[in-house]
Order: C-alpha cells, then structure tokens, then sequence
C-alpha cells in the first residue's frame, strides 16, 4: 500500500497529435514506479483525440483522467492540469504529447529525491531524436552535474526539457505558466523555479524528445521573440539575481536581441528589426554576414540555372 503523497502525476496538453500521444502516455504507463497517475488535457483537438483518451480512461480507470478544454496554447493546458491536483500527489511532471519518457525515469528519481530531501526538483539530460535523419544524440541539460550554477546557465541555454524535470508537488502547486507566452513558456517557467528553488542532477536522460517539421521549436523566429520577453521579465522580476550575474545576463540579453534582429533582416521586417539593433559595431557585422549570405544565394541559384539548361 502507497504511502500518502507518493503518486507521481504527469500532465500532458495535446493538440491533434493522436498517433504521437499514444506513444507518450505509454512511456508513462510503462514506468515501473507504481503510483503514477496521468492528465491527458486535450487543447481543443479536432483530430481523433478524444475518442483515444476515453478508451485509455476506461482501459486504466483511476490512473488515466482526461479533460477536454478551448483551444490557447501549451500553457494554459497544463495549467488546466495543475489545477486538479490531489491531495496524494507528491511529484509532477509534465510530457508533451510527441515526447517519452524514458523507462525507469520515476523510480530512479523519486528516489534521489527521497536522498536529498532539501532538493525541490530533480533534473536530468535528454535524448533528441532528429526525425528526418533518424538519429539519436544525447543533450546534457544546463547546470549538469553542478546544481548550483543551473540558474544562471539555464538562463544563458534554456536547456532543459520539461519531460527531463521531476519537481516535487509544493513547488508547482501555486505556480503557473505564464499562458501569454506561446512559445518558451515551459523554459521561462523552469527558469523561475531554478531562480527560488533547489535542484538535484539525475546522472540518467531522463526523457526522449522527438524534434520533426510540427514541433514548436522549429518556429525560430517566435522563439526569439518569446526568449527575449521572457529574460527581460525574468531580470525585471529577480534583482538579486541580475545583480549576481550582471555582466554575463547583459551580453546575453545583448546577445538575444542581436539574433532577433538579424532573424527579422533576413525576412525583410525591416521596421520590426530596427527597434532590436544594439550597437553600430555589431550592425556593421551584420550588414557584413547579409552581404555574404545574399551573394551566396545567388550564387547557388546561378549553379543550379546553369545545371538545369
């Protein structure tokens, strides 16, 4: 019999990815930790969503809840899940629906975090599969196996993958996703935490996460924009913080705004760039790079003109 506050629950928002959540909810149901509970929160799907998650619910009653909601975005799904918490959850972690995770991942780390009782969440590498090649490499998570720098290098990365996070459930319980961001929102979420909590490095990837053409992540240009809202709140929002590590979070930021402006002058939204420019030396550099790239395009059309004549 489980003690009180030993499930883990795993909320997963989905949209229209009925075959890829599938596979998501049965990494979790694979997990050989026997408290688990799972929240299917369905973002407003028109697909077959629905009718897949009510044959879970029946197949695994009590384990599988599913909740349906409007269509807005990652953030307000899994804080639609936050908001069912129960009283005999005593770990969260959230999944996407086209991610696993990976065999062994709650055991192991409900576990350390049974160990090391003054961590708040455990947080592990990942394993990124590249769909169109068909390759697996492994990404070491920001602050690995060096707790106490994993605010100030999750800041300077965003590396860390939501699947690859256990948190214990004190810690999300009265915290949400900011649901006005659409993109970076799990990253900014994690970064508050790592910023007022204390973490523990799992030596183990703790999930496998799929990167192909419909993943979020691919939108490079939203994401620049998100990251770079969301630093500047964070900064705002945490003085102590900044102040900490000024000179570093200064050319990040500089450096955020730089790759925002150059993504912006390749697609031609000039008057959207314009406010990102930061100095004339790294304008100059980048009038340079745009030389080179436009007369390399060029370039390549002549070639391939010329081979099809």
């Amino acid at each position: 019999m489980t003690c009180e506050k030993d499930f883990v629950l795993t909320i997963i928002p989905t949209y229209n990815r009925v075959q890829l959540l599938q596979e998501a909810v049965e990494s979790v149901l694979a997990q050989n930790y026997p408290y688990k509970r799972i929240i299917i929160v369905n973002d407003g799907s028109t697909d077959e969503t629905e009718s897949v998650c009510y044959r879970y619910v029946k197949e695994y009653a009590g384990t599988v809840l599913y909740q349906s909601k409007n269509n807005g975005g990652c953030a307000g799904a899994r804080n639609h899940g936050l908001n069912l918490i129960d009283e005999d959850i005593g770990y969260v972690c959230f999944l996407d629906d086209d991610d696993r995770l990976l065999p062994g991942k709650f055991s192991r780390e409900v576990e350390l975090l049974k160990k090391n009782p003054e961590a708040d969440f455990s947080y592990a590498d990942s394993i990124i599969y590249e769909e169109e090649t068909k390759s697996e490499r492994l990404q070491k998570v920001a602050g690995a196996c060096n707790p106490t720098n994993l605010a100030i290098e999750h800041f300077l990365t965003n590396e860390a993958k939501s699947a690859a996070i256990l948190y214990r459930v004190n810690v999300v319980k009265q915290r949400r996703f900011r649901e006005d961001l659409r993109h970076n929102e799990d990253s900014e979420f994690f970064q508050r935490i790592a910023i007022e909590c204390k973490g523990v490095y799992s030596a183990l990837p703790g999930c496998w996460v799929r990167s192909h053409v419909g993943c979020k992540s691919r939108n490079i240009l939203e994401i620049r924009e998100a990251v770079l809202q969301a630093s500047m709140d964070i900064l705002r929002l945490y003085p102590a913080f900044y102040l900490s590590y000024k000179e570093k979070l200064d050319r990040q930021i500089d450096h955020n705004r730089y790759s925002l402006f150059v993504e912006l002058m390749l697609k031609k939204r000039w008057d959207e760039a314009r406010k990102y420019a930061t100095s004339l030396t790294q304008n100059i550099s980048l009038i340079c790079y745009l030389n080179v790239y436009y007369r390399f395009r060029r370039f390549v059309g002549r070639l391939i003109k010329k081979r099809g004549q």
